[in-house]
């Protein structure tokens, strides 16, 4: 080859070469999230930004077969997708334009969503201010709910990088994905265009009366109604279309009317109409496309009165939920948090609290008082930061309730160390401060003021560990404060917070009753030890409730940290008197490995809500609806794995033989709406009937209104609420 042509072919390499380059430097970098079901990424049309300017990105979710996620309106059951951004400043988006649907039968239910491969598209508007060549990374936090059988909530950080461009430079779409979009631009739905729509609710149904532009033919034949409100028809009913001659009904000239099932309880408020009519045809001239939007307006021609809407109704009527004064309220806070003190969630922190009276029955009364004080102010400070975080977060539009801190993978991981690292301080693996006392004039000083922190510090962990459960009297009261105001809603919390500070307040404010408490001795020791064991069994409870939340890696990697945890201990203890600091520094490695590997991951999944027990259904309002229409009655279990008193209820009541023989000679259909991972649909299940917490028993009989429990359950009082008769007298009250 001459030197001619390998200085050609040279520099053609080079010129591909730096082409790709630079190709490959405008194209967007964008993360993929892939989880077990869907593949998801932020995707752009275009290959870059312009200042000033509009840019149309969109979530891509690429699902696997036999699997599917929800439109905004997800149908039956169901979870829309949702987009949270993190935008740089100047930066505004949209929200989601949604392509039309399909229907996705699932028994007797209908559900709205999409299959295989779907994009949720959003409009962004960029800043004026930005220049050409830098670099932007727009990034969501994307939440969705993906199901077959079963379903899975998911999760995933998704983002793409784009550079900038200058207005007028060569913006061009980007050719991976200008199939994907221009599909999911033709199944946006579209307002049409000179057609006139109206809507009449009448003993027949939804009609939808819809007239073309004069002058202009449609062949339609085939029409869907998708609403955007979800509590408008019977999504799973038969829709029927007609074609009208001119002058027909509500429709001067021919149209088409589609009659749609009416949901049950009948909407009595609906005055504009708004959905998506989809077809396998196009509507003429208005719109080539399948998926049109209408916004029409409604007439009625039935009295909603008239229909039986509290046989169906999946809610307790509005004259049966609790009724409470004020007062009553507050006498039933102070009782549940009394009663808190005997649940076996706290037991193990009013134990160590118990032992530290031990330790001064016979010592400075006024140190007795002051650890009783800081004891109590440990419990009203912690309500009172709980209450106030739930208030918050619901006036924010968050559907959160009572015990929703165990809800976060991240907090019970923490609050499994910390009893852990408490359950090896009283084995005697390490001593608390000891390195700390060699001088005098120190040990008088922490003499004085350990024992306050200790006390503060119980009262925080009572709390903690007190409000998921929902001890007999506090379902009452704090659902009382769901509608009430801010400052009553915390006074009900403090008078709970007074009630399970209580009994401690009142050992140490009258030492009269610590006569009763052995002396000290050297039993103590052994004592001390013995109440490690709780804590342990507490760690243990911990644990199945983060496997319930995120599967055996998540179990996997808390014990891995806890032997993390526990080297940190043993060297601290072996090394706090004569190396300090070789002491201090590996405690703090080994606490930081142990919190690092036990950090939970963002992909949380309600497993125990997946993992149903023989007999037991998945709970959906709608599938309650559904079974009493049939004439079924249905037993909902609202539950959580954290949730001790749910636990001892199934085992003392609920699974017993003679209970589940019943349930299935009477067709009751058993239901379990699982709230281990926070779970909005039933949040606002729990808040219809006034409660904003675990365990609530709700009996629906195939007739009349809901029956609800009490919190503590016997085989006989499930056994007598079950039985038609005592179903048929007790309606519209509340189970004792």
């Amino acid at each position: 080859m001459s030197n001619f042509s390998t200085r050609f072919f040279s520099g053609l390499i080079a010129a591909i070469v730096i082409f790709i380059g630079v190709e490959a430097d405008a194209t967007a970098a964008a993360t993929v999230v892939k989880t077990p079901h869907v593949e998801a990424e932020l995707i752009a049309r275009n290959t870059a930004i312009v200042s000033g300017q509009t840019l149309e990105v969109a979530l891509r979710l690429n699902i696997i077969e036999h699997w599917h996620t929800y439109w905004r309106n997800p149908g039956d059951s169901g979870l829309a997708t949702k987009l949270k951004w993190n935008l740089p400043s100047g930066f505004t988006a949209g929200a989601i334009d949604w392509p039309h649907p399909k229907k996705l039968p699932l028994g007797p239910l209908m559900n709205f969503g999409y299959e295989g491969e779907v994009l949720h598209l959003v409009t962004i508007q960029a800043p004026n201010t930005l220049k050409a060549g830098e670099k932007i990374t727009l990034s969501a936090k994307a939440d969705w709910l993906v199901c077959a059988d079963v379903c899975i909530p998911e999760e995933g950080q998704v983002s793409i990088t784009l550079p900038v461009v200058a207005a007028g430079m060569n913006n061009l779409q980007d050719a991976r994905w200008a199939g994907a979009f221009a599909a999911t631009h033709a199944a946006l739905p579209v307002p049409l265009s000179g057609w006139n729509t109206h809507a009449k609710i009448s003993a027949d149904g939804l009609q939808i009366d819809l007239t073309p532009p004069a002058g202009e033919t449609v062949a339609i034949t085939d029409l869907a109604f998708y609403p955007i409100r979800n509590d408008v028809i019977a999504n799973a009913g038969t829709q029927v279309l007609a074609r009208l001659a001119e002058g027909a009904g509500a429709v001067e000239k021919a149209g088409y009317r589609l009659t749609v099932p009416l949901a049950d309880p009948l909407v009595a408020d609906l005055k504009i109409l708004d959905g998506v009519l989809v077809t396998s045809n196009n509507w003429g001239n208005a719109h080539a496309g399948k998926a049109a939007a209408i916004a029409a307006p409604v007439s009625y021609s039935v009295n909603s009165n008239s229909r039986t809407e509290a046989a169906y109704k999946p809610k307790m009527a509005q004259d049966s939920l609790p009724s409470l004064s004020l007062l009553a309220a507050l006498g039933a806070a102070l009782l549940g948090g009394l009663v808190l003190n005997l649940m076996p969630c706290v037991f193990p922190v009013l134990g160590i609290k118990v032992m530290g009276f031990v330790e001064n029955a016979h010592g400075d009364a006024r140190m007795l008082r002051r650890q009783g004080l800081a004891f109590f102010v440990g419990v009203v400070v912690s309500f009172v930061v709980l209450a106030a975080l739930m208030l918050a977060l619901r006036a924010a539009g968050q559907s959160i309730g009572w015990g929703f801190q165990l809800q976060e993978p991240s907090f019970v991981v923490l609050l499994a160390i910390i009893f852990f690292i408490m359950a090896l301080n009283l084995s005697g693996v390490f001593e608390i401060g000891t390195s700390l006392q060699s001088a005098a004039g120190q040990a008088e000083m922490n003499a004085q003021k350990n024992p306050l922190t200790g006390a503060f510090a119980s009262g925080v962990l009572a709390t903690l560990v007190a409000t998921p459960c929902m001890a007999p009297g506090l379902g009452a009261s704090v659902g009382f404060t769901l509608s009430q105001s801010a400052p009553i809603a915390l006074l009900v919390f403090l008078t709970i917070a007074l009630g399970l500070a209580l009994p401690v307040l009142m050992l140490s404010f009258v030492p009269a009753w610590l006569k009763f408490l052995p002396r000290p001795g050297a039993w103590m020791e052994t004592f001390k030890q013995f109440m490690a064991f709780p804590l342990y069994a507490t760690v243990v409870w911990l644990a199945w409730v983060l496997g319930a939340q995120t599967g055996n890696d998540g179990v996997t990697k808390l014990l891995a940290a806890l032997i993390a945890i526990a080297f940190a201990a043993w060297a601290y203890g072996r090394w706090q008197v004569t190396k300090p600091m070789r002491a201090i520094t590996l405690a703090v490695i080994g606490l930081a490995v142990g919190i690092a590997l036990a950090w939970p991951s963002g992909d949380t999944q309600n497993l125990a809500q997946a993992k149903l027990e023989d007999g037991w259904v998945l709970f959906s309002p709608a599938k309650i609806a559904e079974l009493r229409a049939q004439g079924k009655p249905v037993f909902v279990d609202f539950t959580a794995t954290w949730c001790i008193t749910c636990q001892v209820n199934k085992r003392v009541a609920l699974n017993q033989a003679e209970v589940v023989k019943r349930f299935q000679q009477l067709s009751v259909v058993r239901m379990k709406a699982d709230w281990t991972v926070k779970d909005p649909v039933i949040t606002a299940a729990l808040a219809e009937f006034g409660r904003n917490g675990v365990p609530l028993y709700v009996f629906y009989p195939s007739r009349g209104e809901p029956v609800i429990l009490p919190e503590l359950l016997t085989p006989a009082i499930v056994l007598t609420t079950i039985e038609p008769a005592s179903a048929g007298t007790i309606s519209k009250a509340v189970a004792h």
